[in-house]
Formats: structure tokens, C-alpha cells, sequence
């Protein structure tokens, strides 16, 4: 009966062993996910390939063929302050008036060509200006070589576009682009500590800089991952300055949980801080790079051709100034970010105290809105429709990833885990019990069928009394049984037989 009750203990003990075990599997698997298999994945993903495009919006653009030759915009040709004189009629009319004066035997000074080059008006530069134009802006974002585990390199080309001249091609529409590379880490999604950077800048008439090495600071394409409601350094390309853009609240775009952030910037001065770039990455004389910078200083001009105040004679160097309201709503769990909009306005002043004085008057902005006379650039617009969709469904299925495998399936493995381990140390427990039960009820010699009590269920002969008198002894109890006592046995001896 021994090996019965050992049997038993052991059928009790496997189950029991087998909870235990699986219990601390699911448990394992669920800590495994929550701080090993899931964090490894918040990288930026090595398959980029990106368009984001605006809404098309009313604008200003300085164009800068028209302020290099002198010669009003289509749209402004009708005005009457932008109508060149005919020099036909002019030159009739000093031939005619020569002439005359001949006849009468007056002294009449020719006008040579050098003189007359020399005394052509100069328009006012809000003839340059189409304002109220339909403008949007695109760009592209693509993962490039080198990219690793570890790193990822985005190549980013970014343009401004006139959709009024759309039909004339991407020269023909084209205001301004950007062509920009950066490696960055892939986890904290910051530019990594090396000359890696490229920006090549491409204006309207196709000239471009240098893609000089450079070494960069501040977010620009992608957020951490499980973004946090502070600022970051921001890079802006259009000043190669980085700044801070700081978290404004939480929100939602489409659905999807959003942290929005906002930088505000300027008045920049464009010229001072492109020069300032290029000078602390490259030596020398780089015709490129000079290229680039003149279409952010205009000097030899005066002031009435600027619309500014006092002598209009007045002979004024005019630099480009910067400014931007950017905002950019960011999915926290991804870092991806899933809506943006700028406020550009580009504009010319004299120096950075004019530039201030001017952009925060309120009045004149408005007035230079409606009637420009010292735009570069003025653009607003954000993210268009269709690009929110398709980078919503993006940032809400990886959400959803990361929280299946990081908070879904953990939570559930670990319920499943716990129920298995007490589960498994319930069922070991009752075996155990159990067990201990039945060897108690064994006490030693304990009943067993009658008249089969053991190898001490019956009772052997009665023994002779001491000294007795021949006569049979009583018979013994059953020692520790409860089988009927066996016959009695024969007669002892008399007295005088020794025991």
C-alpha cells in the first residue's frame, strides 16, 4: 500500500509542476517584451519614403529676374508707377527738338548712349513683387546610404512653387528648393557628432551651393520616440540657425493622440547667418556659396525704391530678414510627426534694428501685406488633406503596434502567468495534503479482514503459567489484531516439572 500512496503523490505533483512552469514562461516572456523586445524596435524605421504637400495658399514672391533686368512682373506691368518710358519716343523727340533747334541756330548737346544707360529710371521694387499668388510647398523624404542599425540618413528635398506657372514646368514654377542630407540616431533621432550634414540651396535661377560637410544640432524630420512635453532644439534650414520649439499642450489630429509644439523666429538676418555657416566650413572664396548669398543683400538702391520713409534719394543697402511661426503636431508613442504648418515672411531692412522696429509694428506688416514694396517671401499654409490621411494611417498603425506587443499582450501573458503559478502551487499543495493524510490513517499493526490481522493477527498458544498446576492457561488477545484467539494449548506439567 506504500507504493499506492507514492503513485498518488506523484500523479498530484506533474500537473502541479507543469502550472509552475508555464506560469514562469508567460511571466518571462511578458518582462522580455516590456523591457528588451519592444524598446529594441523604437528605432526609425530604414524604409523611408515620404511626401508631404500644402494646401495651396495666397502669397508674395519677389522675383528676382524681373529686380536684376529691371523690368516689372507680367502682373504688374499695367501699373502706371512700373511703366518703363518709351525710349523710342524720347530719342524722336531729342532728334526733333535738335533739329529745330539747329534750324534756329541754337546749340544743341548730343545725348550719347553711355549717358542715356546712365539715367535709365529705376523702378520702385514693388514692381518686382506678384503678390496674391497661389503658392504650396512639397517635399520628400527619403532613407539613403549610409544607414545601419544604428543610424539612418534622410535625404530631404524641399521646394516653394508657384501653381499659377505650373504649366511652364518646375523652373518656370520653382521660387526656391533645398536639398538636404543628415544621419541621425535612430532611437533618440538626433543628428549624430559628425560632418555629416549636406544643404544644397537652389534658387529660381538654378544656382546652388557646395553640399559642404557640416556638423548639426536640433531635431527636423522625426521626433523621439515616446516624445516628452518639453522643448527641443530645432534646426530651421532656411537660416542654418537651431532654436528652441516648445511644447504647447495635448491634442489630437484625426484621432490619433498628438503633443503639439510651436517655434516663433525671427526677424533672422539671412545673409549674416548663411554667411556665418559657410565661413566655419569652408576657406576661401566659393563662388557657389557667393551665388547663394547675393540674393539676400541688395545694395546701390535708395530708399524711395524701397518705400521707405525719409529722403527717397537716400542710397540704402538692404539685407533679407527671416521670420517663422512653425507648428508641428507630434504622435508622442512614435515620434512621428503627423501635421505642420509655417508662417513665412521674408522681407528687406536695412539693418537688425529696422528689421525689429518694422516686423513688430503691426500696421505697417499689414500694409506691406497688401501692398508690398519690401517682400522676399511671404507664406502660410499647412499640411494638405491627403498628406494628413496617409501619415495618420503610418503614425496610427505603428502606435498600434507598440502598444499590442508593449502594453496589450505583456498585461495579457502576465495575467495568464500569475493564474498558472497559483494555480500549480494550489494543486502541489493540495497533493501534498493529501498524502500526508493517508500515511497518517497507517497507523502500525492497524485492522485488517478478520482473523487476518498480519503475522500478529493470531494468537499464538497459550503460554504455561509460571509454576503451574497443569491446568491450560488463558488464551492470549490478538496482539494488536482483532482475529479470535486460537485454541488453547495442551495441559503444563505437574508441579513438580520445571519450566
Amino acid at each position: 500500500m506504500a507504493r499506492q500512496s507514492s503513485s498518488a503523490g506523484r500523479r498530484s505533483t506533474v500537473p502541479a509542476l507543469v502550472l509552475v512552469g508555464l506560469g514562469t514562461f508567460l511571466i518571462t516572456i511578458a518582462l522580455a517584451l516590456v523591457f528588451f523586445v519592444v524598446p529594441a524596435q523604437k528605432k526609425t524605421p530604414l524604409d523611408i519614403n515620404s511626401t508631404t504637400v500644402t494646401e495651396v495658399s495666397p502669397g508674395a514672391v519677389l522675383v528676382g529676374l524681373s529686380l536684376a533686368t529691371n523690368t516689372p512682373t507680367e502682373l504688374n506691368a499695367d501699373r502706371e508707377e512700373c511703366r518703363v518710358p518709351d525710349a523710342g519716343g524720347d530719342d524722336a523727340a531729342a532728334e526733333g527738338a535738335a533739329g529745330e533747334g539747329a534750324a534756329e541756330g541754337e546749340d544743341v548737346e548730343a545725348v550719347g548712349d553711355d549717358e542715356a544707360d546712365d539715367s535709365e529710371v529705376q523702378l520702385a521694387v514693388s514692381c518686382f513683387i506678384d503678390n496674391d499668388v497661389p503658392l504650396y510647398s512639397q517635399r520628400r523624404v527619403t532613407a539613403v546610404e549610409p544607414s545601419d542599425s544604428d543610424v539612418i540618413t534622410m535625404q530631404a528635398a524641399q521646394s516653394l512653387l508657384r501653381e499659377d506657372l505650373a504649366d511652364g514646368g518646375d523652373n518656370a514654377a520653382l521660387i526656391n528648393a533645398t536639398v538636404d542630407r543628415i544621419t541621425l540616431d535612430r532611437v533618440t533621432a538626433m543628428p549624430i557628432d559628425e560632418a555629416t550634414s549636406t544643404m544644397q540651396i537652389v534658387a529660381a535661377g538654378g544656382e546652388e551651393s557646395a553640399p559642404v560637410g557640416f556638423v548639426r544640432d536640433g531635431l527636423q524630420y522625426k521626433f523621439p520616440f515616446d516624445t516628452e512635453q518639453k522643448s527641443y532644439p530645432y534646426f530651421d534650414a532656411s537660416t542654418f540657425t537651431t532654436n528652441p520649439i516648445e511644447f504647447v499642450g495635448e491634442t489630437t489630429v484625426g484621432g490619433v493622440e498628438a503633443y503639439e509644439f510651436r517655434q516663433n523666429l525671427g526677424p533672422i538676418d539671412m545673409w549674416s547667418s548663411i554667411r556665418d555657416h559657410f565661413a566655419s566650413i569652408s576657406e576661401g572664396y566659393d563662388p557657389a556659396v557667393e551665388s547663394v548669398l547675393a540674393s539676400y543683400r541688395r545694395d546701390g538702391m535708395t530708399a524711395g525704391q524701397w518705400g521707405l520713409e525719409g529722403d527717397p534719394e537716400r542710397e540704402v543697402d538692404m539685407r533679407r530678414f527671416y521670420t517663422n511661426t512653425r507648428t508641428i503636431w507630434v504622435n508622442p508613442s512614435t515620434g512621428q510627426i503627423v501635421n505642420g504648418s509655417e508662417d513665412i515672411f521674408q522681407f528687406f531692412a536695412e539693418d537688425q534694428a529696422e528689421a525689429d522696429a518694422f516686423f513688430n509694428d503691426k500696421t505697417a506688416v499689414e500694409e506691406e501685406k497688401a501692398e508690398p514694396s519690401r517682400t522676399a517671401v511671404r507664406f502660410q499654409s499647412g499640411w494638405n488633406e491627403e498628406t494628413q490621411e496617409i501619415t495618420l494611417a503610418g503614425a496610427q498603425d505603428s502606435a498600434d503596434t507598440l502598444n499590442t506587443f508593449g502594453r496589450v499582450v505583456p498585461i495579457i501573458l502576465g495575467i495568464l502567468g500569475v493564474l498558472s503559478l497559483i494555480g500549480g502551487i494550489v494543486l502541489g499543495a493540495r497533493g501534498g495534503s493529501a498524502g500526508s493524510s493517508r500515511t497518517a490513517g497507517r497507523r502500525p499493526g492497524g485492522s485488517g479482514p478478520a482473523g487476518r490481522g498480519g503475522s500478529a493477527g493470531n494468537a499464538g498458544p497459550a503460554g504455561t503459567a509460571p509454576g503451574g498446576y497443569g491446568s491450560a492457561g488463558p488464551a492470549g488477545p490478538a496482539a494488536g489484531g482483532s482475529g479470535s484467539a486460537g485454541p488453547a494449548g495442551p495441559a503444563g506439567p505437574g508441579p513438580d516439572a520445571r519450566a
